[in-house]
């Protein structure tokens, strides 16, 4: 898209919106969304641009936090799409004093903040969680600019699937869906659920993803504790309840990750698990009955209920 069309196109957008205010209610208007999807099929029983409907719906929630600013304002804070963001946006900034273009320049310079430093805006709880899934079962995905995290795991972990919505469900604006997969002729039901792309999953792409591939270094290693460390056991641990010892199935790494991990555990938590190798292409983390008695000491208070097979508590 050329300058002048992107030019054109935000004007269209703009002249939209404008219409947009002058013939509905606009906050009459946010009362009839409850997922993102709902404003395409609004925008089409009204006979508007979708674009512009969106514009004026995020304008609607905006001027409901903030009621004393003004419509041009409301404009420049609505790429901040969390109700706890723009809160903290405008702790950092005074939204109030700022003129519309500095206000445009701020948000710009928060957004490199939150990219650079997500724990700004991130719970501990949605930090681990991206830290310890990441290194398991879920992806980080570029779309466009920004990035957007996914989540997928089978019918039977549906509980453990269901925390971790209620984790991130402040970046999520449509349900868990249900899949089901044919893979050597065998049906796998799994349920997944997505977030919105931002800028803060950015960071979590660059740390975990080198040249498009999920990458193992130290540095994302040491920003493990006790909850992501039971995360990632949850993901993509298990136990063997007849030998008594715990498998991480690292399988998509290779074996010089595996030596980086390896040397990890013996630094940090005192383990020293074994590299085992299978299927001539696959090798994982095994850990003695010793020490995988001390990693379920660590992870106990962090595993789901639901979640206690993988540590041996159920044989569920």
């Amino acid at each position: 898209m050329t300058e002048s069309t992107y030019k054109a196109d935000s004007i269209q957008v703009l002249e939209g919106l404008e219409a947009v205010r002058n013939r509905y209610n606009i906050f009459d208007l946010l009362n009839q969304i409850n997922k993102r999807g709902d404003i395409v099929k609004l925008a089409k029983s009204l006979n508007v641009d979708r674009w512009a409907l969106g514009r004026a719906i995020d304008e609607a929630e905006i001027l409901s936090i903030f009621p004393n600013i003004t419509k041009a304002k409301a404009v420049s804070l609505s790429t901040l799409k969390i109700k706890r963001e723009l809160e903290l946006f405008s702790k950092y900034y005074d939204i109030n004093k700022l003129e519309v273009r500095q206000l445009y320049k701020k948000v710009k310079e928060w957004r490199n903040l939150l990219e650079k430093n997500p724990r700004i805006l991130l719970t501990e709880e949605q930090h681990d969680l991206i830290i310890g899934s990441t290194l398991g079962d879920a992806s980080i995905r570029q779309r466009n600019k920004n990035c957007s995290f996914r989540v997928c795991h089978s019918k039977r972990q549906e509980n453990y699937l269901n925390w971790k919505y209620n984790i991130l469900k402040e970046f999520i604006t449509t349900p868990i869906y249900f899949k089901s997969k044919n893979i050597n002729n065998r049906f796998l039901e799994t349920l997944d659920f997505s977030t919105f792309t931002h800028y803060i999953f950015n960071h979590y792409r660059k740390l975990f993803y080198k040249n498009n591939t999920k990458t193992i270094t130290r540095e994302l290693l040491n920003l493990l504790n006790p909850r992501s460390l039971a995360i990632w056991l949850c993901d993509d641990g298990s136990y063997d309840n007849r030998q008594g010892y715990i498998v991480i199935c690292t399988n998509s790494f290779t074996l010089e990750e595996h030596k980086i991990i390896k040397t990890y555990f013996e630094d940090i938590w005192g383990l020293s698990p074994t590299i085992g190798f299978r299927d001539k292409k696959y090798y994982y983390l095994r850990f003695k009955q010793e020490d995988s008695r001390k990693l379920i000491k660590i992870v106990k208070p962090f595993i789901l209920d639901s979640m206690e097979y993988k540590i041996g508590e159920k044989n569920g």
